[in-house]
């Protein structure tokens, strides 16, 4: 019964979301643990803000980053790996490292669309994610989008709290 209830909320969640985000072109499908969320947290909330983190980081726009990251003491850690061969591996721990690489970043009319989120449940406060799948374009990565995947974490009413994203590896394949 359980599981029918959460199958129920999940299916649930990807229609919500798919026609709720107009970045969103696909619906976003919601795979996982999101259950025994705490008092006052949802799911729900930390869905919208990975929609919310990739739209505005596509767009390089610093107040909807900001509102969409949790950033307790200025920390926002992230990293992303090397998805061409003259690119590199980008480390941040600060949310003006962010904000500075979005910027460099849409320079180059990055775009990023997150496709399927596997969950892994909830640490106390933080709702975790050990996969993410994505495709990422920009000028100077090639004529195709790229398919990527990454790990992070929602912290309850704050915002996504870290973020790693890389290439996906081929023995990954058989996701969207």
């Amino acid at each position: 019964m359980g599981r029918i209830f959460c199958a129920a909320i999940g299916l649930h969640l990807v229609l919500v979301i798919g026609s709720a985000s107009a970045q969103q072109p696909t619906p976003l499908k919601i795979r996982g643990d999101t259950t025994g969320a705490p008092r006052g947290c949802s799911a729900a909330s930390g869905i919208s803000a990975i929609s919310a983190w990739f739209a505005a980081f596509t767009d390089a726009d610093s107040a909807r980053l900001a509102k969409a990251s949790s950033t307790p003491n200025g920390r926002f850690v992230f990293s992303i790996g090397k998805f061409a061969t003259s690119g590199t591996l980008i480390r941040g721990r600060t949310f003006e490292d962010l904000l500075a690489y979005a910027r460099e970043r849409a320079r180059q009319h990055e775009r990023m669309t997150v496709q399927e989120v596997r969950f892994n449940g909830w640490s106390g406060r933080v709702l975790q994610w050990d996969r993410l799948y994505f495709t990422r374009s920009a000028n100077d990565l090639g004529e195709k989008p790229l398919r990527g995947v990454g790990q992070g974490g929602y912290w309850c009413r704050q915002g996504v709290w870290y973020l790693h994203l890389a290439p996906r590896p081929g023995i990954d394949a058989e996701r969207p």
